[in-house]
């Protein structure tokens, strides 16, 4: 059985991560513990940038970046409280 304090900085890491990812998607899914798919999320924001730099690349870039932000807010939304995490 979970106690209150659980329960609750698990729905503040939650928020924090969705705030997080409106703003710079992948990091707040790095913030709720979702290691990997933060750094591939990072990674694709990223290069959706430097494809909406070159102009003719906005075409593939900015699709892409929308579609990263969405991942990125859904995985911090849904992120589950690991055992390793409690104490």
């Amino acid at each position: 059985m979970k106690s209150l304090i659980f329960i609750t900085v698990e729905v503040e890491m939650k928020v924090a991560g969705i705030i997080v990812n409106i703003f710079l998607p992948g990091i707040g899914t790095l913030i709720v513990g979702k290691i990997i798919q933060g750094i591939i999320q990072t990674v694709l924001v990223f290069i959706a940038i430097l494809l909406t730099l070159t102009g003719i690349g906005a075409i593939f870039g900015i699709p892409i970046y929308f579609i990263v932000w969405i991942w990125a807010i859904i995985s911090a939304a849904t992120a589950i409280d690991r055992p390793s995490q409690r104490r």
